[in-house]
């Protein structure tokens, strides 16, 4: 689905989706990225990067964490997907806290309740996979690890769906960092 389209989508969803107040002020909280302490891009970072839909979200990324300095192509994907993780985990947390909060208030719509269940499952379902594609990356079997990083690749924009700009950037972000993940890994593959 096109960029255009999906903000279409998300848009249209926003507006007819969500009916809780409260709902929207999650993503008041959300903060960008760390900025990475030295910004030093790589030969490796800028061609892994250079392969992705979004370069400069990639090199940003990949600058946040300091392993990047150092690594290969190999490495730059495992980072990603270390990134990816650390975003699940994350928006998991917040998930939890929106799902807690629904469930406590008495104006919270059943549906809404249920569509950030449904979320978190999709989010909690997709962090082993992240995980055991970084460990099949570590051993060099690369197809493998390219295959374990296709399934989780809907849990962000399936809850895009169902939340509209709630958790936007939490999904936009997991995205990107899968798709730079598997993007890295398919150079990788001979």
């Amino acid at each position: 689905m096109g960029t255009g389209i999906m903000r279409a989508a998300v848009l249209l969803l926003l507006c007819n989706v969500l009916s809780h107040p409260s709902s929207s002020s999650a993503t008041a909280t959300e903060r960008p990225l760390p900025a990475p302490a030295v910004k030093s891009t790589t030969m490796a970072m800028e061609k892994a990067c250079n392969l992705t839909l979004d370069p400069n979200f990639c090199l940003v990324s990949l600058q946040a964490d300091p392993r990047s300095r150092s690594a290969d192509l190999s490495g730059l994907a495992a980072v990603a997907l270390d990134l990816a993780v650390a975003n699940a985990t994350s928006t998991i947390a917040k998930l939890s806290d929106l799902r807690a909060s629904a469930s406590g208030s008495s104006s919270a719509k059943p549906s809404t309740r249920n569509k950030l269940e449904a979320c978190l499952i999709l989010y909690r379902n997709a962090v082993p996979p992240l995980r055991l594609a970084a460990e099949f990356l570590a051993e060099e079997h690369v197809e493998v690890a390219r295959a374990m990083m296709e399934a989780p690749v809907f849990a962000p924009g399936s809850c895009g769906q169902l939340l509209g700009r709630v958790l936007a950037k939490e999904n936009d972000d997991l995205f990107n960092l899968m798709l730079i993940s598997r993007r890295i890994a398919e150079a990788l593959t001979p």
